[in-house]
């Protein structure tokens, strides 16, 4: 009967589809193993780091910044993104199909920080300073306090802690892993880094790895993160980032109901 010999079949059409995604993805792939590798690199320059350290204000604005790139200012982030990205003469339709990648793999990213950081209960590194400090009796302690009581908490630290390193505690006062920060940079890394590199723009695809190692290592300087929080955040986006569509239909059917002024303005883009 059919059925009898149809499974083999079914697996070589699975491993020729999966071969396909693979190999559209290929350059997304090498940035994120980019990425993986610099995470070792940062961990053995943050070795060592002394959280109460000496901060100068320019250092201090400096990785503020970085962070809030990730962080709070995302959308400038995205928004400096797309637009390099519509500059550099890619087909409209592809434009679309990551359009739609972005926004799945966005909310993915999101719901999945959040659901992984409850499933975990990982406390943040700062919080082991406060324990040792014994401002709290040990690091899990910090999570059985309210709102208030983990500010006054923080708070208390003001005169042996930089002020930037205590304003981004306060913000973040939830569980350690994973890296939310780290999931944007790779979100931004796979497709827009990843992106760039397949029409061949290194400098961009560079100028944006440069800008995702600058996140990480400053999750780290303010004592918000361990390497393990990066490494995870970069393995499950590299996991949603393997099983995401390439969405190339939907992109077809999109680009067929965009008004004529929008179509034009593509094909503008795409002529400079």
């Amino acid at each position: 009967m059919y059925w009898l010999v149809s499974p083999p079949d079914f697996g070589k059409h699975v491993k020729i589809i999966v071969n396909r995604l693979l190999h559209q993805k290929q350059c997304g792939f090498f940035m994120l193993l980019a990425m993986f590798v610099s995470i070792a690199l940062i961990a053995m320059l943050t070795s060592g780091l002394d959280l109460k350290g000496p901060v100068s204000n320019f250092s201090g604005l400096f990785f503020t910044i970085l962070t809030d790139s990730a962080g709070k200012g995302f959308v400038i982030s995205l928004a400096v993104l797309c637009f390099m990205a519509s500059r550099l003469g890619i087909s409209r339709e592809k434009l679309l199909a990551r359009g739609v990648q972005l926004f799945i793999i966005l909310a993915i990213g999101f719901a999945g920080k959040v659901g992984l950081k409850n499933l975990t209960e990982s406390p943040r590194p700062y919080t082991n300073l406060l324990a040792s400090q014994l401002v709290i009796p040990q690091p899990s302690h910090f999570y059985n306090l309210d709102k208030a009581q983990k500010i006054q908490v923080i708070e208390s630290m003001a005169n042996k802690v930089s002020s930037w390193r205590i304003a981004s505690w306060l913000k973040g006062m939830n569980y350690s892993f994973p890296s939310g920060h780290t999931i944007f940079a790779a979100i931004c890394i796979a497709l827009f880094g990843g992106l760039f590199l397949e029409y061949k723009h290194y400098w961009f695809a560079g100028g944006v790895l440069v800008w995702a190692m600058g996140v990480e290592y400053s999750r780290i300087w303010m004592g918000m993160h361990r390497p393990a929080d990066l490494v995870g955040s970069v393995l499950f986006i590299s996991l949603v980032y393997l099983l995401l569509p390439t969405f190339s239909n939907v992109a077809l059917k999109l680009s067929a109901m965009l008004p004529a002024r929008c179509q034009l303005a593509f094909k503008k883009c795409n002529s400079k």
